[in-house]
């Protein structure tokens, strides 16, 4: 995959989809206007990257992002999707998902590695740190049955809303998911594929379920050892 369909228009086509990446955004605010100075600068971003110039593309993604919430953070992170920046603006939006005193999330978690002379790739893998590891794993088990609805473009759907997706789209979802009782841990097999919105998504299922299940403070991470042949 190139840098260029994984903005796949970006640019002229996230404002209008607002908050509708699913049942994880429900309270997050709607994204700024077209004419927003953020917006703008988005934009303007996605152009400076689609024509080369990196360094003018990250000065206006920091004007994008700052005072923006994290969903800013996050449409910086698709459009920079294999990328010099990937790695960078990834850690940046996952941070964004962390919690102080709540459940906090690992600036590495579902990290992106690669350059420009090894092909980049996602690790997809949610680790758990908690002191209740048997509810950790109860709170997983229910995340994967979700997780395996999660597409590329961030939404969370019903089974039959996904199969319905699947068969009239070709957006990606993951092609298996499991739980590994032993670390605890979710991972998706997704090819080292590289899915910002589906990796929010993720994340904040993974942290909704552990809510559900009694768990107010955790921590959620990717282990170092992690090789995309687990993934």
């Amino acid at each position: 995959m190139s840098a260029l369909p994984v903005i796949r228009q970006l640019s002229d086509c996230m404002a209008e989809l607002g908050d509708s990446y699913g049942r994880m955004d429900t309270n997050e605010s709607l994204l700024p206007t077209a004419d927003h100075p953020a917006e703008i600068a988005f934009r303007r971003g996605c152009r400076a990257l689609e024509s080369g110039d990196h360094q003018l593309a990250r000065g206006l993604f920091e004007e994008a992002v700052r005072g923006s919430g994290p969903q800013m953070l996050w449409r910086v992170a698709e459009a920079c999707a294999e990328t010099l920046q990937s790695a960078f603006w990834m850690r940046r939006a996952v941070l964004s998902e962390s919690e102080p005193s709540g459940i906090t999330v690992d600036p590495g978690a579902l990290r992106i590695l690669g350059d420009d002379g090894a092909m980049f790739q996602q690790h997809w893998e949610i680790a758990v740190e908690s002191s209740d590891p048997a509810r950790a794993v109860a709170a997983l088990t229910a995340a994967r049955r979700r997780l395996t609805c999660v597409f590329e473009d961030g939404r969370e759907l019903s089974p039959e809303e996904a199969e319905d997706v699947m068969t009239d789209t070709d957006l990606y979802s993951p092609n298996y998911v499991a739980v590994d009782d032993t670390v605890p841990r979710v991972w998706m097999d997704c090819k080292g594929g590289i899915f910002p919105h589906m990796a929010r998504t993720a994340l904040r299922i993974v942290a909704d379920e552990l809510r559900k299940a009694g768990i107010q403070q955790a921590h959620l991470f990717t282990r170092p050892a992690s090789h995309p042949s687990d993934s």
